[in-house]
């Protein structure tokens, strides 16, 4: 099976090899006979409220997006209207899921559940859904004013449109038999050929250090090799540009790529796609082996994350380190 890389996957790896395990190599089933393979697939089913706000934005934004393509557009103020009503309802939905005992049960039905309210000793702050609501509604307010100056109907209406989530064409590329996934919540086309890339981010752009290469140009480099590589489109005709919403004010980034830029980013998923490759393999070697059961893949072959902050904020923290489960 060809290997699919994505940079979510490399983030993951390069934060902690043990939560790389859990994710995408661990065969864990909520039907299983191991207690803790049951929990790991259960885990993977809920999600933190940092995470659950992010996709509430994006999925905000691109719905939005759509509207505007099918000249469908609703006003600033019904589309916030919505996203509360929306984010009320699965937060009550939670709620009422964390509070029944058949834990199996609600796997099977696959309803919403934040990860907060499932552990009785997670303090939740009685005003923590009105501040969730008022982050989305913050970043859809900047990001609306932002599309608003850049006349984004105009540049919709006159470009072949890429909207993650796709729902139909892979934004993918191929790498030496690497299937290698982008995601980025807005591509256009224009009639004169110039690709445009937009990454929406909820948070503050990062210092950029003097020698090392930052993760957004890490990112930004990717993502342009995707409409060069499996469209053909000249990399001088190419540009991505992350739009930063956490800080008081929007912030916006714009990245460029050149050969040289373009031969380094290749060699690093090159190379991180051999790290991921070699855990997978001594996984699927050692999984087979009935020979020598002491020889099993397991977590003490791993890395712990390079922090226990990390650790800490991980939805993997009780069945990896115990110790943490509760700080």
């Amino acid at each position: 099976m060809a290997l699919t890389w994505s940079i979510s996957r490399d983030q993951t790896l390069h934060t902690c090899e043990r939560r790389y395990y859990f994710r995408y190599l661990l065969p864990a089933r909520i039907n299983s006979r191991n207690k803790t393979l049951r929990e790991i697939a259960f885990v993977k089913k809920v999600t933190n409220i940092p995470s659950w706000k992010g996709r509430v934005f994006h999925s905000l934004i691109a719905g939005y997006i759509r509207r505007i393509c099918n000249r469908d557009e609703i006003p600033l103020t019904d589309l916030l209207a919505s996203c509360r009503r929306q984010m009320q309802k699965q937060w009550k939905s939670s709620v009422t899921n964390s509070s029944r005992s058949n834990l199996n049960s609600i796997s099977r039905e696959n309803p919403f559940l934040l990860l907060e309210h499932l552990d009785p000793k997670e303090s939740v702050p009685e005003n923590m859904l009105d501040v969730t609501i008022k982050d989305v509604e913050n970043w859809t307010e900047k990001w609306h004013a932002w599309a608003n100056s850049m006349n984004i109907r105009c540049i919709l209406g006159n470009s072949r449109v890429w909207v993650e989530p796709s729902g139909g064409e892979t934004t993918s590329f191929e790498l030496e038999g690497i299937k290698v996934v982008t995601k980025a919540d807005l591509a256009t086309l224009t009639q004169q050929g110039q690709f445009s890339i937009y990454d929406w981010k909820t948070t503050s752009p990062t210092i950029r250090p003097t020698r090392w290469i930052t993760q957004e140009e890490f990112q930004a480099a990717v993502y342009q090799l995707w409409p060069h590589s499996r469209l053909g489109v000249p990399l001088d005709a190419v540009s991505a540009h992350f739009v930063y919403l956490g800080g008081d004010s929007l912030e916006l980034r714009s990245f460029k790529v050149d050969k040289n830029m373009q031969d380094y980013t290749l060699s690093l998923i090159r190379r991180s796609a051999l790290r991921m490759q070699y855990f997978s393999q001594i996984h699927h070697d050692r999984s087979q082996s009935t020979i020598d059961k002491t020889s099993r893949f397991t977590l003490n072959d791993l890395d712990f994350a390079y922090s226990e902050k990390v650790c800490v904020g991980c939805q993997f923290k009780h069945v990896c380190r115990k110790e943490l489960e509760n700080a």
